[in-house]
């Protein structure tokens, strides 16, 4: 028994060991805190004579000790930031117990310094590129992926150097005393052979020059001018950067206090005209759409006047604590720290741009919402036009099926179809339910910045219960007429040829299809996912048109005039202005209704498409064929019920979806969402049949816009 027990205990103590080797490894390739060496190893192991490489690696290793938490160093209620202090501290004790090791951690500093650059770090670490949103995603990943490249210059060493989320807070929070020992360590025995070691002024004065040919160059570009009043180059503020700067450094050397006074408020003063300016520009984006191009180039603008001023107040302020350079270098760790983000470079690049579409499809959303009862008969007449011409569209849909096409030919003709019969909706001032909260959700959002007040929110839940009743109408419009249509069509058919709209086996597989025991409510949701990207790219097409001034284009383009009249070209650029994002929208959600359930197939999903209109169709169509009877058969019960269900997860997941993305980019707080669910809740307990019928009229806001002017 006793060598059984000593064979088990053997074979335990060597699979701790392996255990123990394989995590030390780990560690070490990922650079932890476990594989460090002890501090006296890393303050003796510093050597000036050393290649580049290693004093960096060995400067790396110093960076990381001091960052590692602390665990028997300091109390356990102190904050991460005293930590980190504390380590550095005790990092210069350690060195002024032990003379010989302090020299040869200051030479290594100083031939650091000595030998590397910090240029691009001053004027480039944490600053927008120009390489747009692929390149740089891509950029991002490779730095990522790959193993950090070397380099002389300090900007990439930061990126070796404060990898890790927290490195802003200790260094930013380093006190003045810590700081001025550490400067005297960098000082400490200076021989005459290093002398010139510190370039770092010299190089901040080379980075405001590089800061200031990028901010002219920048700002002066045609995106930037063609959006200002003032488009003559030389009286842009961003084009006498250069010629200030200049002027501020002459004036300096010759110790001219009154003059450098003057030139130093006179560039400042270009500073504050260039955010202007910039602030203008984005004036112009609200008005007149968004433009990626122009976004990327306000981000750099707007990020490089804020590090040339930072700049310049280290450069030309006289006794500044080193705290305050300490706080810069903690701000270049976010911004370089932000800059590795691919989450923040897309939140970066898109809010402005996701704010102007959905400001877009809000617009658009206000002609879907009947306040008043008149406007709701209006309402329920539009949208019985769209269910009679949904009708037709599933009957061609069926002849279609008929057809036998290849699986992609199929899905092409069928995306035709639907698109033709969704753009025959919006030219003909009808209404299809489901194209609605898409539309309807950010018109809502538009109006959640102003509900401090009870007031405002009282009018923010009429507006609801307004768009609730409004899309209630539009599906019972739209089913009020698709159900009568579609059997007036199989009866004309059936007179006509002799034969149902549908084989029996295809009318049995009809109904069971849109069955609440299937899996037609999911089918339903991912539809919902459609309509809300449908309603995105009509917002950003619409966003283009006016971006590029397309419908100005068309109104005095040379060739239409000649062709069509001066009256009828401008006629057609104001067409196209007005129809641009519903062709867009109704299109494209066309084509994903008829091609995504066919690459699904092929690629082997189980995925396909419930429309509450098609869908009511195919089952009227099922029902006319199979006869009567059908009507007396649970399948059928039970498809009406999948009826109801695809009907609420329509309308559920494309409004939640187009409500959540216009509430992020708005930026409302969770407490303001809580209220308006509170008021909602009281409206729907004391008048609940507001939110069907256009009762309650005291509740409507009569200076909204009316719910006719329909565009989409």
């Amino acid at each position: 028994m006793l060598g059984v027990a000593q064979t088990v205990t053997r074979g335990n103590n060597k699979d701790i060991i392996i255990a123990d080797w394989l995590k030390t490894w780990i560690d070490r390739f990922a650079g932890r805190h476990a594989a460090l060496p002890v501090l006296d190893v890393l303050a003796s192991g510093a050597s000036p004579n050393d290649s580049l490489e290693n004093r960096l690696v060995w400067l790396v290793d110093v960076i990381q000790w001091i960052r590692r938490p602390g665990q028997g160093d300091a109390p356990q209620s102190a904050s991460t930031v005293q930590v980190q202090a504390g380590r550095l501290r005790r990092f210069l004790d350690l060195l002024d117990r032990n003379p010989e090791w302090k020299v040869a951690v200051a030479r290594t500093l100083r031939s650091i310094f000595r030998e590397t650059s910090a240029l691009e770090m001053f004027s480039e670490t944490g600053l927008p590129q120009h390489r747009g949103l692929v390149a740089e995603m891509s950029e991002r990943l490779a730095r990522k992926i790959l193993p950090p490249q070397n380099s002389t210059e300090l900007g990439i060493l930061f990126d070796r150097l404060f990898n890790d989320p927290g490195d802003d807070a200790w260094v930013g929070g380093l006190d003045e005393s810590t700081l001025q020992r550490f400067k005297a360590l960098l000082e400490f025995e200076v021989t005459p052979a290093e002398e010139g070691w510190n370039a770092l002024s010299d190089e901040l004065e080379d980075a405001l020059f590089h800061l200031a040919a990028q901010i002219q160059v920048a700002g002066c570009s045609p995106v930037i001018r063609a959006r200002v009043h003032q488009q003559r180059v030389r009286q842009l503020p961003f084009f006498n950067f250069g010629n200030a700067l200049q002027a501020v450094l002459a004036v300096r050397e010759k110790s001219d206090t009154k003059s450098f006074a003057a030139d130093l408020n006179h560039l400042r003063g270009l500073i504050e005209a260039s955010h202007q300016t910039v602030e203008e520009v984005l004036k112009h984006l609200e008005n007149q759409g968004v433009s990626t191009e122009v976004v990327y180039q306000l981000e750099f603008l707007k990020a490089s006047l804020d590090r040339f001023e930072v700049l310049l107040e280290l450069n030309f302020s006289a006794e500044l604590p080193l705290t305050r350079f300490t706080a810069f270098v903690a701000n270049l760790i976010r911004e370089n720290r932000a800059r590795e983000s691919v989450t923040v470079l897309l939140r970066q690049n898109f809010h402005l741009l996701t704010r102007k579409i959905l400001e877009r499809n809000g617009e658009t959303g206000e002609h879907y919402i009947a306040r008043s009862p008149k406007e709701y008969r209006e309402m329920l007449r539009s949208a019985a036009g769209g269910g009679a011409i949904m009708a037709f569209t599933a009957w061609f849909k069926l002849t279609i099926l008929g057809w036998y096409l290849p699986g992609l030919m199929q899905g092409l003709a069928a995306s035709v179809n639907y698109a033709t019969g969704f753009v025959a909706i919006q030219l003909t001032g009808s209404t299809l339910a489901t194209k609605q909260p898409a539309n309807t959700a950010p018109a809502l959002a538009a109006k959640m910045h102003r509900i401090r007040e009870p007031e405002a929110i009282e009018n923010l839940v009429s507006e609801i219960v307004c768009l609730i009743r409004s899309q209630v109408a539009s599906i019972v419009g739209n089913l009020a007429l698709v159900i009568p249509t579609t059997l007036a069509l199989h009866f004309l058919i059936l007179w006509m040829t002799g034969a149902p709209l549908m084989p029996t086996a295809k009318a049995t597989k009809a109904i069971s299809a849109v069955s609440i025991l299937g899996p037609s409510v999911l089918y339903a949701a991912f539809t919902g996912v459609l309509l809300w990207a449908s309603s995105m790219v009509a917002a950003w097409a619409d966003n283009w048109f006016v971006c590029h001034r397309i419908s100005e284009a068309l109104q005095t383009d040379r060739r239409l005039v000649r062709t069509l009249g001066t009256s009828r070209a401008v006629r057609f650029g104001l067409f196209w202005k007005r129809n641009i994002a519903g062709l867009a929208g109704n299109i494209s959600f066309g084509f994903m209704l008829g091609l995504i359930p066919e690459f699904a197939e092929f690629a082997g999903l189980p995925l396909d498409i419930r429309h509450v209109t098609l869908s009511s169709a195919m089952l009227a169509a099922g029902a006319a064929s199979l006869g009567p009877y059908v009507l007396a058969t649970w399948p059928f019960w039970l498809g009406v019920i999948g009826i109801a269900s695809i009907a609420v997860m329509n309308l559920t997941v494309s409004f939640s979806l187009a409500m959540f993305v216009a509430i992020k980019a708005r930026g409302i707080e969770s407490p303001e969402r809580h209220a308006i669910y509170r008021a909602l809740a009281k409206r729907l307990r004391d008048e609940p049949l507001s939110f069907i019928f256009p009762v309650g009229a005291a509740h409507t806001n009569p200076s909204a816009p009316n719910a006719l002017q329909r565009n989409f």
